[in-house]
C-alpha cells in the first residue's frame, strides 16, 4: 500500500503541471454525455468504460452535458478556462487512479500467486515506478483502463482455470467485458495472450477439458454479452456494415471503425523514418525505448534467476509453471500488436507492464547468492532513480538508449501529445517574449480560448526573427517545419517542444547557411 500511495502521489502531482493532451477533451465529453443523458452517441472508436470514469469527477463538480457540434468542442466547453480549467482537468484525470490501483492490485496478486509475498512486493515496486504507467495513469484517456482491465481478466482466468465455479465464471465474464469496453485492442490482446499462456501451461487434453466445462464457458459468454449490453445502456439498433439490428450497436460499429483505421494505417515516425501506414516493428521498438533499462535487464536475466523460484507459499504448492504465465501474457500482447497499423505510442501496450513486472518481482525474489542479490538491488535502485529523475515528465520519458535525444527515435504520444502548451507560454512570458513563431501540434489549446502569446505561422524552410518553437510530433511525423533538422534547439520544454531565439544578426547567419550562435 505504501508503494501504491507513493505512486499515487507522484501521479497527482502532475495533474496541474500539464495542459490537456489531444485525446482528453474527446474522452471527457462522451463520458459526460453518458452520465447526463444515458446515451453514447459521440465518436465510437473508443468504448465507454474509461470515458465514463474520467467524466465522474467533473460530473460530481456540477458539470453537465450540452450538445455540441462534436466531442472535442464539448470537451473544451466542459474544461473551461483559468482556475476552473485546472480544477476540472484534475478531477477528470483523478478518475484514472482507479485503474492504477486495480492494475497495481492485479500485479501484487499475480506475483503473490507466482512467487510468494516477497515477489509480490517487489513486483508492485517495479510496476508503480514505471514512467509510462505513471504518465498514462495521470491522464483522462482510455489507456489506463485498458491496462487494468485486460490484466485483471487474465489473472481472473487463472483463478477460473483452477476453480471453475459459477461465481468465478461470472466474475471472469464481467472482467472480460470491462476489458473489451475499455479499449477495443483488448479483443485481440486477451485471446492471443491466453493462447500463449495455454502453450506454456501445456494442458493434458484441452478439448476434453473445455467440453467438461461447457456450461461454465457458456455462462462466461452470456455474462460477457449481457455486461457489454449493460455498459452500452441496453441500446438496440442497426449496425450498418452488418446490415443487422443488434444489441449495443455502437460496440460493433466502434470495432468496425477501428478496423478500418488499422487497414488505412496512421502516420508514424520511428528511428528517423516516416511512414504513412506505420512500421511492423513499431511496438517492440517503442517498448524497448520507453521501458526503464533496469526493468528490461531484469526481464532478460529472469530465466537465470527464476531457476531458484520458490515453489511453495507456506504449505501450499504454487501452480506449475506459474512464473512463466505472466511472461506469456505480455509476450502474446507484444506479438499481436505487431499486426496493427495504428502506431501511436507505448500507451497501446500498457497491459504488458503488468506481466513483466510480475516476472521481475519473481526473478528478484528468487535471487540466490550475494552477486545475484547485489545485481538485483542495483537494478531496482536504478529503476527507482530513473523514474524519479524524469518527474514530472513521465509522458516524454525514454531510457538511456536514446542518449538524451529521444526525438531521433520517437514522436507522437511517446514524446509530444500536446501536453506542454501551458509550460511553453509560461516559459516565453518569463523570457519577456511578446510573440512566437509556432505551429503547435495541440493547436486546440489556443483555439479553446486559453491565454497564449500571439503565434505566427512557421515558414517550413527557415526560422523567423525572435522566438521560434517547434512541436516534436509535427516536425518529426509530418516534417513541419523542416529547418530544425539543421539547427540544434536552444531550449527544450519537457522534451516535447523545442525553442530557439534568433536576434536579427544571428538570423542572417542562419539564412546564409552558417552555424548560428546559441543565445540564452
Amino acid at each position: 500500500m505504501a508503494l501504491v500511495l507513493a505512486g499515487t502521489a507522484r501521479i497527482a502531482s502532475t495533474w496541474t503541471v500539464f495542459n490537456h493532451v489531444i485525446d482528453e477533451p474527446d474522452t471527457i465529453a462522451p463520458g459526460m454525455e453518458y452520465l447526463s443523458t444515458g446515451r453514447f452517441l459521440y465518436e465510437d472508436t473508443h468504448p465507454p468504460v474509461g470515458r465514463v470514469v474520467s467524466a465522474i469527477g467533473p460530473f460530481l463538480a456540477g458539470e453537465r452535458f450540452h450538445p455540441g457540434p462534436n466531442s472535442y468542442s464539448e470537451g473544451y466547453r466542459i474544461l473551461g478556462h483559468g482556475e476552473h480549467y485546472d480544477r476540472i482537468l484534475a478531477l477528470a484525470r483523478s478518475g484514472s487512479l482507479i485503474f492504477f490501483w486495480i492494475a497495481s492490485l492485479v500485479t501484487y496478486l499475480w506475483a503473490m500467486r507466482a512467487g510468494g509475498p516477497f515477489a509480490a512486493v517487489l513486483a508492485t515496486l517495479v510496476f508503480t515506478t514505471i514512467p509510462p504507467i505513471l504518465a498514462h495513469s495521470g491522464l483522462a484517456t482510455t489507456d489506463s483502463s485498458l491496462c487494468a482491465m485486460t490484466a485483471a481478466a487474465a489473472l481472473s482466468s487463472l483463478y477460473w482455470t483452477e476453480l471453475p465455479t459459477r461465481r468465478n465464471s461470472i466474475v471472469l465474464g464481467v472482467l472480460i467485458a470491462l476489458a473489451f469496453c475499455s479499449k477495443f485492442s483488448a479483443i485481440l490482446y486477451l485471446p492471443t495472450a491466453w493462447a500463449l499462456m495455454l502453450i506454456v501451461s501445456r494442458p493434458a487434453n484441452l478439448f476434453r477439458e473445455a467440453w467438461s466445462r461447457r456450461r461454465q464457458i457458456a455462462l462466461i459468454a452470456a455474462t460477457i454479452a449481457l455486461t457489454i449490453w449493460a455498459i452500452y445502456a441496453f441500446t438496440f439498433g442497426r449496425v450498418d456494415f452488418l446490415h443487422l439490428r443488434l444489441p449495443a450497436p455502437r460496440f460493433f460499429s466502434g470495432i468496425h471503425s477501428v478496423w478500418l483505421h488499422s487497414q488505412r494505417g496512421h502516420p508514424a515516425y520511428l528511428f528517423g523514418r516516416r511512414s504513412a501506414i506505420g512500421f511492423w516493428y513499431y511496438f517492440p521498438s517503442v517498448f524497448a525505448l520507453k521501458t526503464p533499462l533496469a526493468m528490461l535487464l531484469l526481464v532478460i536475466l529472469s530465466p537465470f534467476l527464476l531457476r531458484n523460484v520458490r515453489q511453495t507459499i507456506g504449505s501450499h504448492r504454487l501452480p506449475a509453471g506459474s512464473a512463466l504465465l505472466p511472461a506469456a501474457f505480455s509476450i502474446g500482447i507484444l506479438l499481436i500488436s505487431m499486426r496493427g497499423h495504428i502506431d501511436l505510442g507505448v500507451r497501446y501496450l500498457l497491459p504488458v507492464y503488468v506481466g513483466f513486472a510480475v516476472v521481475c518481482g519473481c526473478a528478484a525474489a528468487s535471487a540466490r547468492g550475494w552477486i545475484p542479490k547485489l545485481a538485483v538491488a542495483v537494478l531496482l535502485a536504478w529503476q527507482i532513480i530513473s523514474g524519479d529523475l524524469a518527474h514530472p515528465n513521465y509522458l516524454a520519458y525514454t531510457n538511456e538508449i536514446t542518449a538524451g535525444d529521444p526525438e531521433r527515435f520517437l514522436a507522437d504520444s511517446d514524446l509530444d501529445w500536446g501536453q506542454d502548451m501551458k509550460r511553453l507560454n509560461q516559459f516565453l512570458l518569463d523570457h519577456h517574449a511578446t510573440q512566437v513563431t509556432f505551429d503547435p501540434f495541440n493547436r486546440t489549446y489556443a483555439m479553446a480560448g486559453h491565454d497564449m502569446l500571439p503565434m505566427r505561422p512557421a515558414a517550413p524552410d527557415h526560422p523567423s526573427p525572435g522566438w521560434n518553437a517547434a512541436s516534436i510530433t509535427l516536425w518529426k511525423v509530418f516534417g513541419d517545419p523542416a529547418w530544425p533538422d539543421r539547427i540544434p534547439p536552444q531550449y527544450k520544454i519537457g522534451n516535447s517542444i523545442f525553442v530557439w531565439h534568433f536576434p536579427d544578426d544571428a538570423l542572417g547567419a542562419v539564412r546564409r547557411g552558417e552555424r548560428p550562435v546559441t543565445f540564452r
